[in-house]
């Protein structure tokens, strides 16, 4: 398997960071489509690209972004609460429980819903930010 992750993919990653926390979401999607792309197994890129698209109101993109997160963070109450929430907010309420429901018995808290309400909450670095930099360039974690 090749590395496809560069130093480029990086900046464009903590650049995004930034644009979110300054409530610019629709210039960090276009960052983060890159970052995903170099990097689709980063499950930190993935949250900021879901995060991204919600606060955009981009909620099938969201959705789908967090579906990938789901997808390489099964495990995380975040993830489901997160796709649950954009879910809801397409008015598919039965799905969005059954994600909540998840994310309850994986012990989500309502720290996690404000994660994704909040756009200028910030990275959370256990869940990306200073690990995914370490492996964007080229280190381990």
């Amino acid at each position: 398997m090749t590395d496809h992750t560069t130093p480029d993919a990086y900046d464009a990653y903590r650049r995004a960071e930034e644009l979110v926390a300054s409530r610019r979401p629709r210039e960090a999607v276009r960052l983060l489509e890159h970052v995903t792309t170099a990097s689709p197994d980063h499950a930190g890129a993935w949250e900021l690209l879901g995060r991204a698209h919600f606060a955009a109101a981009h909620l099938t993109l969201a959705e789908d972004a967090f579906r990938r997160l789901v997808e390489l963070e099964p495990t995380s109450a975040w993830a489901r609460t997160a796709l649950g929430l954009s879910l809801d907010r397409q008015s598919r309420h039965a799905e969005g429980a059954t994600q909540h429901r998840i994310a309850g018995a994986l012990g989500a808290s309502g720290r996690d819903a404000t994660r994704v309400e909040l756009v200028g909450a910030g990275p959370d670095p256990t869940f990306g930010g200073l690990v995914l930099g370490d492996r964007l360039r080229g280190g381990s974690s």
